[in-house]
This record gives C-alpha cells, sequence and structure tokens, in this order.
C-alpha cells in the first residue's frame, strides 16, 4: 500500500480557480461533506441502537461522491447510485431527513415509502434512479437510459453509474459496459474502488491493479484519479460527462478510495483489515484533506470552521428528531406496489 501519511499544506492536486470554482462552492462542498460525514455518524449509532435495521455508511468516499455531483446537470443527467453513494445523493439535493427518513422505514421515506432496505436512494425531481440489490447490475439500467436518449433523440445529457470495484466481475456489469462500447452510448461508469468486496481484497476479485484498464476492451477510455482528492475527481468527472453529452461515447472512470468503516453495520472488519491499515487511510480523509486546503488558503479560519461543525450537528439533530416523529407506514399499505395492488 502507498504511504498515507498526510502531506503538509494543502496537497489537492488542483487549485479550485483553476476549475472555475469559486471560493463559495468550495465552503459548499466542504460544509456538504461534513453534513455527510455527520450523518454517516448518526446512522451507525442508530444502527447501534436499534432503531435501522441495515445500514451501509460513505464515510471515507466523499470526495468521489461530490466531486461527480459537482459535474452533474442535477435534474437534467440520470444518476443511477449504488448502496453506498448516501454522500452523493445528498450532494445532489437529497436532505439528512431525506436519509433518515429511509434508514428508519417511515411512510415519508422519498425513496420507497418505507419499503426498501437501505441504500435503494431514489428521486425523480433529481433524476436518482434506484439501483439494484444484485451487484454489478444496476449499470445496465444507466445504459437502458442512454439507449433511451438515442432513441428520443435527446441530447446534452448523460446517464452517471457508480459501484464498488467487485462490481466489474459480475456478467452484468460486462454486458452493460459491451452495449455501452458497441453503441457509444453516454454514460460514465464511476468504480469507487475502496479495495474490498466486502471482506475480499482487490488482488483477488480483480485481476489487474487498476480497473480503469479494463475500458479499453470495451472500447472506451479509462480514466485513474485519486478518489479522496475532490477537485481531482471533478475534473476528471467534468470531462469525462462532457465528453458523453457532446456524443463522444462513455468512459470508465476510477476512483480509488477507502471506506472508513465496516462494510456495513453487520460486517466486522477487523477480521481481513489490519488496524495499521485503516489508520494510515484515516490520514488521508478527504474531509480533513479539503478543510487543509480551505485553511491554507484562506477560505475560512479555525473559528468559521468549528461554527460549520456546530451548525451541522444542530442540524442533524433536528433531522433524526423529525424522522423518528415521523410516522411508519400504515399496515393498509402493506402490499402496495405488490401483486398488481
Amino acid at each position: 500500500m502507498q504511504d498515507a501519511s498526510p502531506p503538509p499544506g494543502h496537497d489537492l492536486q488542483y487549485e479550485h480557480a483553476a476549475l472555475g470554482l469559486s471560493d463559495a462552492q468550495v465552503l459548499a462542498a466542504l460544509r456538504g461533506m461534513i453534513v455527510a460525514r455527520t450523518v454517516d455518524d448518526r446512522l451507525w449509532l442508530l444502527s447501534r441502537q436499534g432503531k435501522a435495521h441495515f445500514v451501509i455508511t460513505s464515510a471515507g468516499h466523499e470526495a468521489t461522491q461530490f466531486g461527480c455531483a459537482w459535474a452533474v446537470q442535477i435534474g437534467r443527467d440520470y444518476v443511477v447510485p449504488y448502496y453506498r453513494d448516501m454522500a452523493l445523493v445528498l450532494a445532489l439535493g437529497q436532505t439528512p431527513r431525506d436519509i433518515f427518513l429511509h434508514a428508519l422505514g417511515k411512510a415519508e421515506d422519498p425513496a420507497s415509502g418505507g419499503r426498501q432496505m437501505f441504500g435503494h436512494f431514489n428521486s425523480r425531481a433529481l433524476r436518482i434512479v434506484s439501483g439494484s440489490s444484485s451487484v454489478g447490475s444496476h449499470p445496465l439500467h444507466a445504459v437502458g437510459l442512454a439507449w433511451a436518449f438515442r432513441i428520443t433523440k435527446e441530447t446534452d445529457l448523460a446517464a452517471m453509474t457508480f459501484f464498488g470495484e467487485g462490481a466489474t466481475s459480475e456478467g452484468a456489469w460486462h454486458e452493460a459496459m459491451t452495449i455501452a462500447g458497441i453503441h457509444q452510448l453516454p454514460v460514465v461508469f464511476v468504480c469507487e474502488n475502496n479495495q474490498y468486496a466486502i471482506s475480499v481484497p482487490q488482488a483477488r476479485e480483480v485481476p489487474v491493479p487498476d480497473v480503469a484498464t479494463k475500458a479499453a476492451g470495451y472500447g472506451m477510455p479509462g480514466m485513474v484519479v485519486d478518489g479522496n482528492d475532490l477537485f481531482a475527481v471533478y475534473a476528471a468527472a467534468q470531462a469525462a460527462l462532457a465528453r458523453a453529452r457532446a456524443g463522444g461515447g462513455p468512459t470508465l472512470l476510477e476512483c480509488k478510495t477507502y471506506r472508513l468503516r465496516p462494510h456495513s453495520n453487520a460486517d466486522d472488519d477487523r477480521k481481513y483489515r489490519r488496524v495499521e491499515e485503516v489508520d494510515a487511510w484515516r490520514a488521508r480523509d478527504p474531509i480533513t484533506r479539503l478543510e487543509r486546503y480551505a485553511l491554507h488558503s484562506e477560505l475560512i479560519d479555525p473559528a468559521g470552521l468549528a461554527d460549520i461543525r456546530t451548525a451541522v450537528v444542530a442540524e442533524v439533530d433536528v433531522a433524526i428528531a423529525e424522522a423518528e416523529r415521523a410516522p411508519n407506514p400504515a399496515i393498509e399499505s402493506l402490499l402496495h406496489h405488490l401483486y398488481g395492488e
């Protein structure tokens, strides 16, 4: 594994201004990433309290997900996430309250009215399409959407789909890549490579060091990027989506990152990951890196950063309280959307 010691100063690859990003956008992303991590922390506690049955968190993936969200035309492009994309859907416009309603199975859950297991994010208004529980199958949905654009002759929009590196060993993923490559469809495939397919390390799941090298076999470019560098992810995602919207075809974008928590609340990662490895990656925490950048670039001072954290905790507290008070689905609705009901 690479040396994960945090370098001094602001260690992100690009200056934000060079990418056309304003100071306000950087601070909004920083706040949003802190919100995502705080929601993540509370979801973990809710699961330990027995209030949330199943939780999969996005801790460690925030830069990849926010960087890609920056490049999306929100409400126009279609986004097909996977179960670890909680930070992504927050970046696209869902709220902490939406997430807690979903996790607690409440009637007002915007994803499914409390009927889906956690991680099946969905929003018609934001064009977030619910993924599938079968690993690696939902990229087919993104390809189908892109094929529909071709049929209806819609232009200047794309589909973007997300998955872990383990999904690239699934047959459905191969089919999605094949069809997208043959027809040069406007799809961006984003691999959030966090080194483990649940407990199986990449070396035993993927036969090449970089998933992006697989792209050549499907007639599309592949790009590797530091998934903990918000600006590097944005630059790569923006280029890939612009290419897709302009008719240039699909791209496979591999974002190298790491999950800072177990696979889910049902997993014990101590059985397959060394503490030293996890600690080394914690030193590369994408939120800490962006905080360091913002401070070094004088976009904010320590007091301002502390104010953000205090305000976020209060916001999340309110969201949890509202979600816990919200009604459960009515018993009479049990068979809705099933068997013709």
